[in-house]
């Protein structure tokens, strides 16, 4: 009894010590602290020794992970509810000054930068002038004057697109000019970013964010920025038309009633604005606004997503397929709402929903009168509200399929099972999925996996199905029955997506973790098969490749058409040139047991025949009975007929 003392002593001991560690780990997590903070945690974890280090090292790396993954939808919660702040204040203000001096404050906001600016002009000939700066110490910076052909607002101005360094003063893309690098320079900025603001196919203006440290603006930093320039834009022009409007009215309020009717027109537009941007303020969704819309205008709003798919509303079948596509393509280029005339005697016009130089889908308009230029400008701008909700339901869309990454990256890594009691929590809303599963490899050939579109992750996606990106390749998991039918919609997604046929290969029912991590190195090998027998857009069971897949693994693109060519390549390119059949004769003796009888009885021909061929194989092959040499040539023609007949 007292030998086994010290021993329950330091049990309890090491026992104390986990519980510790743990409470620990919930603690920071509650706090939400900075993931730097763990970092005493993972020294800790050292002296536990090694039957719990592994342990303890993997549930601290899964409570890191699951900070910043909090951390990040914190961010782009954040991002979203000042975009929503921005249309709510921009709509409410009259005055330009204070419109300008509100986006760039929102734009810092946004981009979490050092300083802000807005350079605009007041037409396409015009040099830019800085109208308003958030977070510049000098005096001399407000009045920087800027050419068209100079420095990142030439560059931005030329070609119409975002335009960032971070090495601003050594930098060799853009035009410089000392006065003004002197003074962008005396304020330390290191980095800088300029978007175009864009109207009517006119650049009115330049918004800037700018750092005075090295640094490099995410896609996703620079996507939100080109939504609040978008938007800020037209919201300008909008302050700039109703000043301008009420100067005019004041002068000559009686005398031009053309005038009046064309104020008129701008406020109806600017309240039909208001009223959209309110809308989705509140939280409205793409039916309240596609309403709304039907409502301001009086006749039929339908919106639809980037496969011209009805999304909101449905199309009227009188608007052709071809025509609406055309107007869509148009309205896009142009960057302005296009009208077309229908089968049946109505006006259909088309406003593209973009962001940036992406197409998100197009609002669509059909009534039997023409609409008139302050309603195109309704519409056109509807569109842009529209833009911003489709945006979000993206980014929205972006978190779930990020956390789907995760759960299929540990899954085929074998690090951790989501189908667990305690793990399907993670899994997305809707989806539930068990063992045994399915899991199907997509070769993404052309590197697109990193990229994936939105309909092609539909695709690959359902209640008993996860899809994600994996080193390159697009990874589905399923406990569904059907693995066929997902694999062909698959096909079909990438397909309208106008993607190269991409091969596929499926596993067989795994019922663990270890097993499906296994397979997914058989999956890979089958892959890269298919590529080496120059196959593609092929479904293919993975235990047809399995042997071959093994056989020549590791052994470069070119092994397996090579070994086909080597051993049976005199035979196929005689049977090429005289239209013989004596590689598929060889074949069917192999496959019979080399039985003469049997042989022939497949291929329905004599048995005299079918020992002339022989004679002729031995011609061209004089080794081919011989047993090692007839395994080689029985696995060439067998992997010859493999690549002939994979199903599609």
């Amino acid at each position: 009894m007292d030998q086994q003392a010290p021993e329950l002593t330091s049990a309890e001991t090491a026992l104390d010590q986990v519980t510790a560690f743990y409470a620990r780990l919930l603690k920071l997590l509650d706090q939400g602290a900075a993931p730097s903070a763990f970092d005493d945690l993972g020294a800790q974890i050292r002296t536990f020794g090694p039957e719990l280090e592994g342990r303890l090292e993997a549930d601290l790396a899964r409570a890191i992970r699951l900070r910043e993954s909090v951390e990040h939808k914190l961010k782009r919660e954040r991002e979203l509810i000042a975009l929503n702040e921005t249309a709510r204040d921009l709509s409410a203000v009259r005055d330009t000054d204070q419109v300008l001096q509100a986006i760039i404050r929102r734009a810092r906001q946004l981009a979490g930068s050092d300083i802000a600016y807005l350079s605009a002009a007041p037409d396409d000939r015009s040099p830019f002038h800085v109208r308003a700066t958030e977070g510049v110490v000098s005096e001399a910076f407000a009045s920087i004057v800027v050419p068209r052909d100079v420095g990142i607002c030439g560059s931005v101005a030329r070609t119409r697109r975002p335009w960032q360094s971070s090495q601003y003063r050594s930098d060799k893309g853009f035009h410089h000019d000392p006065e003004i690098d002197t003074a962008i320079l005396s304020e330390g900025v290191v980095s800088i970013l300029g978007i175009p603001l864009e109207l009517e196919a006119h650049i009115i203006g330049v918004l800037f964010v700018a750092d005075r440290y090295e640094r490099t603006y995410n896609p996703q930093e620079i996507s939100i920025l080109q939504s609040l320039g978008t938007f800020a834009a037209l919201a300008i022009e909008n302050a700039r038309l109703l000043e301008e409007a009420q100067r005019a009215l004041s002068m000559a309020r009686e005398a031009n009633v053309a005038l009046r009717a064309k104020a008129d027109d701008i406020e109806s537009a600017a309240v039909a604005h208001e009223r959209l941007t309110e809308l989705i303020v509140r939280g409205g969704s793409l039916e309240d606004l596609r309403s709304r819309v039907a409502t301001l205008l009086g006749g039929d709003a339908v919106v639809l997503d980037e496969r011209q798919i009805a999304i909101a509303g449905a199309l009227p079948p009188s608007i052709p397929d071809h025509g609406l596509a055309s107007a869509i393509r148009e309205s896009v280029r142009l960057g302005r709402a296009v009208q077309f005339e229908a089968a049946s005697p109505q006006t259909v016009t088309v406003a593209a929903v973009t962001s940036g130089v992406v197409r998100l889908g197009a609002l669509v308009f059909a009534r039997s009168k023409p609409m008139s230029s302050s309603e195109i400008r309704t519409l056109e701008r509807a569109a842009l509200v529209s833009g911003i909700v489709l945006l979000s339901l993206e980014r929205v869309a972006e978190a779930t399929y990020r956390n789907v990454a995760d759960i299929v990256s540990a899954l085929l890594r074998g690090s951790s099972d989501p189908f667990r009691a305690e793990s399907s929590n993670a899994l997305p809303m809707g989806v539930s999925l068990s063992w045994p599963a399915t899991i199907l490899l997509v070769g993404c050939e052309d590197g697109f996996a990193a990229h994936l579109p939105q309909a092609v992750r539909a695709a690959a996606s359902g209640r008993h199905a996860i899809g994600a990106a994996f080193n390159g390749d697009l990874a589905v998991v399923t406990s569904g029955d059907d693995w066929m039918a997902l694999a062909r919609r698959i096909a079909t997604a990438l397909e309208e997506c106008g993607r190269q046929p991409c091969n596929i290969v499926v596993s067989q029912p795994v019922s663990d973790v270890a097993a499906a991590a296994a397979e997914y190195r058989k999956l890979r090998r089958g892959l890269a098969l298919l590529r080496n027998l120059g196959q593609s857009g092929r479904i293919v069971p993975e235990k047809t490749l399995s042997l071959y897949g093994l056989l020549f693994d590791g052994q470069g693109e070119e092994a397996a058409r090579a070994f086909i060519a080597q051993t049976v390549g005199a035979l196929l390119d005689h049977d090429r040139r005289r239209k013989a059949q004596l590689a598929p004769t060889l074949y069917a003796y192999f496959e019979t047991g080399r039985s003469l009888q049997r042989a022939a009885d497949m291929l329905g021909i004599h048995v005299n025949t079918m020992r002339q061929r022989l004679d002729s194989i031995g011609a061209l092959c004089p080794d081919w009975s011989e047993a090692e040499r007839g395994l080689e040539l029985h696995m060439a023609l067998r992997l010859h007929r493999l690549s002939e007949r994979l199903p599609r």
